[in-house]
């Protein structure tokens, strides 16, 4: 039960592993690792189906400008969101679309609004653009998929409208983690508020999620089933994030910091860490050296490792972080959690006035949410 209520810090510190493609807007876009995969089926789609060298190609180059298209998408997001003053810290594209990381969403339902929205729109735009181009060009302009020929450049131009159109529409479904639900969330949000508008907009993106495997199933669409059922674990998702930031949202570290803590020293053993560990309810210690200055920490897995080792007559010395940090306790307690993710680091020692009056770590936020929710 404890497990399970723990808060995922590590799915928070990271999403894998990507390359940064370049900086544009002071936007970096980076790859995820996953990216080869989808290198891998264009591949494979191109020799099972015999194609020709031009038509492999014409293919692969359609892959590509498919995700520009979602790369322009997410910084429809984030140029926006950037006039809102909130910065992104970088574009995430994947085999499944990609992501405008931003520091955070906006409280107020209409930049919500307006931020969603002209990623779905730059879609559309670029559709209208390039559907006028051609039919300038060519006196004709046709939706129908079914007459689309691999050797004609028209028709891959043709097609790149298509998927833009096709994006906006699929954007537009009202299902987290798609912009519809986002969308939808921000107009009920104006009502209801931002945590029953996400309940609400939960369920809805589940409801499309449960329809989205079933129609699956019936029609022999792997890949729609396997879509509804992404929907249906990010809609959960959304609801439960949202609801963690409304319960932490006006709190300071002030509000739970512990002013009462074990100051580790550089020679004690782990004996007496392990003791302090089973039997005081501190989980993360503090490390100081003889003159008194903070020298580093011992985080919990150390303990655990050290436990599992049954190696107690170690040093602290010997074994221990040496990563501090120092906060205030007027800070918010999202900016404290912050710190914590960016810079991997446990327990964090409270300063006023160039003392250090307290200590807040993971376990007591994580106790602090759980009284809450339960």
């Amino acid at each position: 039960m404890e497990d399970r209520k723990r808060i995922n810090t590590k799915a928070l510190e990271s999403i894998g592993k990507s390359w940064h493609l370049g900086t544009f807007f002071d936007i970096p876009v980076k790859i995820h690792w996953s990216f080869g995969i989808l290198v891998f089926f264009v591949s494979y789609t191109i020799l099972t189906n015999e194609m020709k060298l031009w038509q492999g190609v014409a293919y692969a180059l359609l892959v590509l400008f498919v995700f520009v298209c979602v790369v322009l998408h997410e910084y429809g997001h984030a140029l926006t969101a950037k006039k809102f003053g909130v910065d992104t810290l970088d574009i995430i594209v994947s085999p499944i679309g990609g992501v405008a990381r931003m520091k955070f969403i906006p409280d107020k339902p209409a930049q919500e609004f307006l931020i969603t929205l002209n990623g779905p729109l730059v879609n559309l735009i670029l559709g209208i653009l390039i559907g006028v181009v051609m039919y300038f060009v060519t006196g004709k302009f046709s939706l129908d998929l079914s007459t689309y020929n691999l050797d004609d450049p028209l028709d891959f131009v043709r097609l790149l409208s298509l998927v833009n159109f096709t994006l906006f529409f699929f954007n537009l479904i009202p299902a987290f983690p798609m912009d519809g639900g986002r969308i939808l969330r921000s107009l009920l949000a104006l009502k209801y508020g931002k945590v029953k508008a996400t309940r609400i907009a939960s369920f809805v993106g589940r409801v499309f999620a449960i329809g989205f495997v079933i129609f699956g199933v019936f029609d022999q669409q792997l890949m729609l089933s396997l879509i509804g059922i992404f929907i249906y674990m990010m809609a959960g998702q959304e609801y439960s994030q949202t609801k963690l930031q409304s319960i932490i949202g006006d709190v300071t570290v002030r509000d739970i910091m512990r002013t009462s803590f074990t100051r580790l020293h550089l020679g004690d053993t782990y004996s007496k860490v392990t003791e302090l560990y089973k039997s005081n309810g501190e989980h993360n210690f503090l490390v100081f050296d003889s003159m008194g200055n903070l020298s580093g920490n011992v985080p919990e897995l150390f303990i655990q490792d050290v436990i599992e080792s049954n190696d107690m007559d170690k040093s602290v010395n010997e074994f221990m972080s040496d990563k501090r940090k120092h906060v205030s306790p007027a800070i918010s307690l999202q900016k404290a959690i912050s710190i914590m993710r960016d810079q991997g680091i446990g327990i964090l020692s409270v300063v006023e006035d160039d003392v250090i009056t307290g200590v807040i770590d993971r376990n007591d936020i994580e106790a602090y949410i759980r009284s809450k929710i339960d």
